[in-house]
C-alpha cells in the first residue's frame, strides 16, 4: 500500500495525519474554552507562555455552558507543536447532586461521588462534580473542570518539545469537539 494511502487510512481510523494541526472547524456550543495556567499560578500568562524550567504542572480548566445534568466525560486532546496527538487526559464528571448523595448542610457541601469505572482505564477514575464559576467575557455562569497535564521530567523537557501546543475539548465520546482549541507555548 502506498504511504499517503496509509496516512490517509490511519486519519480515518482515528489516527493523526503527521504535522496537521487540529482545526476549530463546526462545534457544539456545550463548551466555551479550555484555561490553561500553571499548577504554582493563579492566572494564565498574557502571551500564553510557559517555562519548562519554572512550571511542573500545567492545569487545564475546560469550561461547559450549563450544569449538565447525569454522568458524563470531558476528554481533553493535547497536541504536539508537530500537530501529533501528546495524550488524551480523561474527565468523568457529574452535573448536578443525585439521589443518594448525601449533603452536609452545616458545611453547604455535596460528598463526592464515588469513582467510576472507564472502559480502556485498568482502575476507576475519580469522578468530578462540575463547579460553578462566572463566565470569562460574559456575566453568564459557566462550570469548570480540573485536568492536570505533568511537564518537568516528562518528554516534554527530556525530547525538547518546545513550541506552540493545543488543546482542545470532546464531550461524552463525540468525534467532533464540543469547543474551541486553546493554543500555549512552552518554551525552554
Amino acid at each position: 500500500m502506498p504511504p499517503l494511502a496509509l496516512l490517509l487510512l490511519a486519519a480515518q481510523v482515528g489516527g493523526t495525519v503527521p504535522g496537521a494541526v487540529p482545526s476549530p472547524g463546526r462545534y457544539p456550543a456545550q463548551c466555551t474554552a479550555v484555561r490553561v495556567l500553571a499548577s504554582d499560578r493563579t492566572a494564565p500568562p498574557k502571551d500564553m507562555t510557559f517555562s519548562s524550567r519554572e512550571t511542573l504542572d500545567l492545569l487545564f480548566r475546560p469550561r461547559v455552558r450549563q450544569d449538565l445534568q447525569g454522568e458524563h466525560l470531558m476528554q481533553l486532546k493535547v497536541f504536539t507543536p508537530g500537530g501529533f496527538l501528546y495524550q488524551v487526559i480523561t474527565v468523568p464528571f457529574v452535573g448536578g447532586a443525585r439521589p443518594g448523595w448525601t449533603t452536609n448542610r452545616a458545611a453547604g457541601s455535596v460528598d463526592p461521588p464515588p469513582p467510576r469505572v472507564v472502559p480502556g482505564f485498568p482502575r476507576p477514575l475519580e469522578v468530578q462534580r462540575l463547579e460553578p464559576v462566572s463566565g470569562g467575557s460574559s456575566s453568564r455562569r459557566e462550570y469548570e473542570l480540573r485536568a492536570r497535564l505533568p511537564v518537568a521530567g516528562t518528554s516534554i523537557t527530556l525530547s525538547s518539545l518546545y513550541g506552540t501546543w493545543s488543546v482542545q475539548p470532546y464531550l461524552d465520546g463525540a468525534t467532533e469537539p464540543c469547543g474551541p482549541v486553546t493554543r500555549f507555548t512552552i518554551r525552554d
